[in-house]
């Protein structure tokens, strides 16, 4: 039976404005701070964030904050990072995706507790570590992979707990706690404009699931895409002092000397120049974007049965596809500095000295990152009676895979612009006394061969096989002492190749370096 059980139409306005309409009559609320909770109803002994033994949630001692779907929902926010990253538990240093050269960072979405970084802060879903990122050797999580519509919970450990979960559990711990019951069929639509220019966003989604008595599964599928949004001057197009040195009409410093010299007659007719007294200055902003466009794809598949009345089986399966396009500006030429000799025919200064330039004839450098993520968990769960005790065991295996591909556009090969400079061809200065669109077309041709793409990838798989019991091994009328005892076994995998050039620090516009192939075992 197919059940259409609500179709929801979200518009955002801003920041701070929310709304929805729905098929099923229900009162209409405003967009509101997620509101946080520690309390908990103690009505069964489950297995709280910050512990391994279950106990009653009345009994824990742990600093756990928990934020409901309730609140949720009526925070606006359309991502689990987003909420997270509302919410008082957060501090500075969390990540969204931004623009400008990366590997990586820019399709993900990090949270840093206690000011200790995103790898010092551990994401777990249902218990089970998050994959890792690539672009960081895998020490943080991408929250981006968790669809909004499975979030029952989100539990926020605000101590640090490396001593259950281990050193990347410094900062504290995030459990994000997925639905088991779901009945019928729910289509969602939610649609973000934030007032500025670009960064609309849709977000469709699609809940199934059907529970009875022995089990349930759930079904759960997102796509969303968001606008770029471009960064703009606030004061207007050349407020304050944000010009950059390196300029598409080249700044000259001679050797021994302090004082920049440029052609002052191309200054401030190129494009994005300005002339402001000591350089010719460049104003980047221009062309950067502020956030990059994206398109993500997600699937979660859960699944829990009970084989028998003390024996439960749980199973997961999670797909996530993104793929970001940044932007920033054009090239400068700075992972070596270019130099030309005072007796160059294109040296106007007669003097040795150092070249401060950027390839604008080249274009913006963009961006695209591709990440694919899969995981796959399964695992029994049950309880046996020792003496006057109940005693939980629980056997899990999980695997991991993680993909990301970066291509970076138009940055520029050092040694070919400096080889440009040494035979006299490339004229920076307009020693030629060209017109400007004459002298940009001149060296647009020379510069794209020093044209490249930077590439980089990475790769990890990791498989963790853990085991544990716990119970109550003493207890009177005055007290109760529990124990858990439990294995671990952990293998990670992970590949990170950059293409050769920029591994050889030859390639200004990004950050190059050496190919890693690396493992770790952990017992």
């Amino acid at each position: 039976m197919f059940d259409i059980k609500k179709l929801s139409l979200g518009v955002r306005k801003g920041l701070l404005i929310a709304g929805s309409a729905s098929l099923l009559t229900m009162p209409q609320v405003s967009a509101q701070t997620v509101e946080e909770s520690e309390e908990t109803e103690p009505t069964e002994r489950i297995q709280v964030t910050g512990s391994r033994i279950k106990r009653v949630d009345l009994e824990a001692v742990s600093p756990v904050t928990v934020i409901t779907a309730e609140s949720i929902e009526l925070s606006g926010d359309t991502t689990v990072a987003d909420v997270l990253r509302n919410s008082s538990i957060n501090t500075f240093g969390s990540f969204r995706g931004q623009s400008g050269y990366g590997s990586g960072a820019s399709a993900s979405s990090e949270v840093n507790l206690r000011g200790l970084g995103a790898g010092a802060t551990l994401v777990l879903m249902d218990g089970r570590r998050l994959p890792g990122l690539g672009y960081d050797g895998g020490s943080s999580s991408d929250m981006s992979m968790i669809p909004m519509s499975i979030v029952e919970r989100i539990e926020i450990l605000r101590d640090g707990a490396s001593a259950i979960y281990g050193s990347d559990a410094v900062a504290g711990v995030i459990n994000i706690i997925t639905k088991s019951e779901f009945d019928g069929v729910e289509l969602g639509y939610t649609f973000e404009d934030p007032g500025v220019d670009g960064g609309n966003s849709n977000q469709f989604n699609m809940a199934a699931g059907v529970t009875n008595d022995k089990g349930s599964i759930v079904f759960i599928a997102e796509h969303a895409n968001t606008q770029e949004v471009t960064d703009v001057a606030v004061n207007g197009e050349y407020a304050g002092t944000s010009y950059s040195t390196f300029s598409p009409v080249a700044n000259f410093l001679a050797s021994g000397s302090s004082t920049l010299q440029f052609n002052e007659e191309l200054c401030g007719e190129v494009d994005d120049t300005v002339n402001v007294g000591d350089r010719c200055g460049y104003y980047y902003g221009n062309s950067t974007w502020l956030y990059g466009a994206s398109e993500k794809n997600s699937l979660l598949t859960k699944i829990e049965y009970d084989i028998s009345d003390n024996l439960h089986f749980v199973s997961r399966f999670s797909a996530l596809q993104t793929s970001t396009d940044t932007r920033y500006a054009a090239t400068p030429v700075s992972t070596s500095t270019l130099t030309i000799d005072a007796d160059n025919a294109m040296n106007p200064y007669d003097e040795d000295g150092s070249i401060y330039f950027r390839t604008t004839s080249l274009g913006t450098r963009d961006t695209t990152t591709e990440k694919t993520t899969f995981e796959a968990v399964a695992g029994l769960e049950g309880y046996v009676e020792l003496g006057s005790s109940e005693w939980d065991w629980q056997v899990y295996y999980q695997r991991t895979n993680a993909k990301e591909e970066v291509f970076n556009y138009n940055l520029v090969n050092d040694t070919v612009v400096q080889d440009l400079i040494d035979s006299e061809e490339l004229d920076l200065f307009n020693v030629q006394g060209l017109s400007v669109e004459d002298w940009e077309t001149y060296n647009a041709e020379l510069l794209a061969t020093a044209d490249h793409t930077g590439t980089y990838q990475s790769t990890q798989q990791r498989d963790i096989i853990d085991a544990s019991v716990s119970g109550e091994i003493y207890s009177n009328e005055h007290i109760s002492i529990s124990a858990v005892f439990g294995a671990e076994y952990s293998y990670l995998d992970f590949a990170q190749i950059s293409d050769p050039e920029s591994g050889l620090g030859i390639i200004s516009g990004g950050s190059g370096g050496d190919d890693v192939y690396a493992s770790r075992e952990r017992q």
